[in-house]
């Protein structure tokens, strides 16, 4: 018979006896196939009701733990043992190193300060109405009407695309573009991918079966070359602002592209139009979109670094040949992205918010940017700065007699976070990468900015 301490707290007696016998079977006190007593014996022997007993074995049978025989009892279902990975070591490691971090130079972050909190919270106050009840249904999967209206309109002025809001798929972020046209693109499309790489992109296309080939890049952008021969091909290219690298790719190599897409059926490019609202000097080139005649680019952006990383929402334009495929595919699919969220960006940009933002991100960024160039100058020689004068980080090329392993590791050790571009590489990375760095300054005060490149200058002992 079961012995158990039943205490008269909150806890139901129910509940006790539930928790209980769980325990004991998950432990294999109790064997599979072992019986345990009837309700009303049980019931005696705690002097609890029946209903209690009841309730608690119901509970155990819904779970699986027990079953119910007619006429014989109830008896321990076979149940597998749960083993519980030990990650204390693991996370008292990922600790340690975290709690020397004062610097981060993190490519993708932010300036938390400038972010419009105020105006954000009015265009909330104004779209969380009680009386428009269609905030709380289920949106369409292309997404509120609103926001691709106003996206058609503000992609045409800023960036030249040409498209109507039919074409227009709102996603929660690039990785939910990406995975819904890697849907609408047939299932022996390649995907050929600028190397070094945006990593999200190539591990999103990986992890959706895709054949991926990576393509060398040159000062121009993606090399046209070893691209010739292939068929059923996207190429997914950042031509305003190449990541890592910091290349734009100019007029010339853009027609190349379009041209190598035009001269054969299956053939697409991927357009991300990273950091395009980032330039410092020269203005930006339109879009590969916007000089397409063809239906072969597919245009891709997010509000991830214009606004915040939090704001989870992207945008992608499909050429009209790529539409009927989309909405066969995906047309009884619910948009991921709250419909209270997509009025809101909406909203921002319908009242000229987001112009006004962009201008300000602009000029901030701007001088961060000049800030950190002239403090890097304590380096001297030992580093060259590589890329456009365009987005929220820079390259930095070393020619200190140290490994990048040893870089890094220096740099963690004086407490400053740096990101090596061979993490940025699908395979081996070409021996001219060696020792290139991506520093962020998007999130960074100047004087942040100031302590970081002191800490890597000593790290680095180029005072020696």
């Amino acid at each position: 018979m079961i012995t158990l301490p039943l205490c008269t707290n909150k806890t139901p007696l129910y509940r006790q006896i539930y928790e209980w016998l769980k325990a004991e079977i998950q432990s294999k006190n109790y064997k599979p196939y072992d019986r345990i007593p009837s309700k009303r014996k049980l019931s005696e022997h705690l002097c609890v009701s029946i209903n209690t007993i009841d309730t608690a074995y119901s509970q155990l049978i819904d779970e699986g733990y027990i079953i119910a025989v007619p006429k014989k009892g109830y008896f321990v279902c076979d149940i597998d043992v749960y083993h519980r990975i030990n990650v204390t070591q693991q996370e008292n490691t990922l600790n340690i190193s975290m709690s020397n971090l004062k610097i981060d130079f993190s490519p993708s972050d932010i300036d938390h300060q400038a972010f419009p909190y105020k105006t954000w919270r009015n265009i909330f106050k104004s779209c969380f109405n009680e009386f428009d009840h269609s905030i709380l249904k289920r949106t369409m999967a292309q997404g509120d009407v609103n926001l691709r209206r106003e996206l058609v309109a503000f992609l045409h002025s800023s960036r030249g695309v040409n498209c109507d809001e039919r074409q227009i798929v709102i996603g929660a972020g690039t990785e939910s573009s990406l995975r819904t046209l890697s849907l609408v693109l047939s299932n022996n499309t390649s995907i050929a991918l600028e190397n070094p790489v945006y990593r999200k992109a190539y591990k999103t296309f990986e992890h959706m079966g895709h054949t991926i080939l990576p393509i060398p890049i040159d000062d121009r952008g993606i090399e046209i070359e070893p691209l010739k021969n292939l068929s059923n091909v996207a190429v997914y290219v950042t031509p305003s602002h190449q990541f890592p690298l910091g290349i734009s790719m100019p007029i010339g190599r853009r027609v190349e592209l379009l041209n190598f897409a035009n001269e054969a059926d299956g053939r697409f490019i991927i357009e991300d139009d990273y950091d395009s609202e980032f330039r410092y000097i020269r203005k930006p080139l339109p879009s590969l979109q916007s000089i397409d005649q063809n239906g072969k680019v597919i245009y891709v952006g997010t509000f991830s670094t214009s606004i915040a990383p939090s704001i989870r929402i992207s945008y992608m334009v499909l050429p009209l040949t790529l539409l009927k495929s989309y909405t066969r595919i995906c047309s009884e699919f619910g948009s991921e992205v709250s419909i209270l969220e997509q009025r809101i960006v909406a909203k921002f940009i319908a009242e000229g918010n987001y112009e006004k933002h962009l201008n300000k991100m602009r000029k901030l960024y701007k001088d961060k940017r000049g800030h950190l160039i002239r403090e890097l100058s304590i380096f001297g020689d030992d580093i060259k700065i590589v890329g456009e004068s365009a987005g929220s980080h820079l390259l930095i090329k070393s020619v200190i007699s140290k490994s990048e392993n040893d870089m890094c590791k220096a740099a963690a050790e004086k407490g400053v976070k740096v990101y090596p571009i061979s993490d940025y590489f699908i395979g081996k990375m070409l021996e001219k990468y060696e020792n290139t760095f991506l520093l962020g300054y998007g999130a960074l005060s100047k004087i942040e900015i100031s302590e970081g490149v002191k800490l890597l200058y000593d790290a680095w002992n180029c005072g020696n």
